[in-house]
């Protein structure tokens, strides 16, 4: 039986200025090497059950209640530079938006570096060596031209996989993965999924898939 990496048990968020809760009464487990899919139509707050894995809130909205374990850690109780720390190599996230989630004035290279930098994983050298691994694994080369290359000279599909390669640079124990296909064709889309289904069961991490799209999830 597969490990169980995430526990959400009771999560409550809210809107002060609101007599209602956002949600409430959230349980669910994901295994390792499991995608759990949290489907639901537009403002349903699947996005922000999503994001409270992080323990991240969108602006004007709480956490009020309830725990979220990740591999035995408990994600709310950490204090601001555990949770930065946390966020990225235990946790990570995965945008509707690759043009907007990345920095378009910096070559993506230097940002997945970026990422490794952050969480100080290995050596220089072990870092170059990780950012090829990653990116060969979601099907990008990276090669010194490919490494130089800035978003805008990249498809819509070509972006995404890089934020892929972004969020399982550090190898997190989960992936919160919010629409990502959400702006690509059909046979693109296809391609990413394959991508995070093949990942996440070659390092066995847990995934929770936020989607509005039945199809998506089949």
């Amino acid at each position: 039986m597969a490990e169980q990496l995430v526990e959400v048990r009771n999560l409550r968020i809210e809107l002060p200025s609101s007599t209602h809760d956002i949600v409430d009464e959230i349980d669910f487990d994901i295994a390792a090497g499991e995608i759990l899919g949290v489907v639901g139509e537009s403002g349903s707050g699947k996005t922000t059950i999503g994001t409270a894995l992080l323990a991240f809130t969108r602006r004007g909205a709480r956490i009020t209640g309830g725990s979220v374990r990740i591999g035995g850690c408990d994600v709310l109780a950490l204090g601001p530079d555990e949770l930065r720390a946390a966020r990225g190599s235990l946790v990570a996230y995965i945008p509707q938006d690759p043009s907007a989630a990345l920095n378009p004035s910096i070559r993506i290279g230097v940002q997945i570096r970026e990422v490794l930098d952050a969480h100080r994983i290995g050596s220089d050298a072990d870092r170059s060596e990780r950012i090829a691994e990653v990116l060969a694994e979601v099907g990008l080369p990276s090669t010194a031209e490919s490494l130089r290359r800035y978003p805008h000279q990249l498809s819509g599909g070509q972006k995404q996989r890089v934020c892929i390669a972004m969020a399982f640079a550090a190898r997190p124990k989960v992936v919160v993965l919010d629409e990502p296909t959400t702006g690509l064709d059909v046979s693109t889309q296809a391609q990413v999924l394959e991508t995070i289904r093949q990942l996440c069961g070659q390092h066995d991490v847990a995934a929770l898939y936020v989607t509005h799209d039945l199809a998506v999830v089949g």
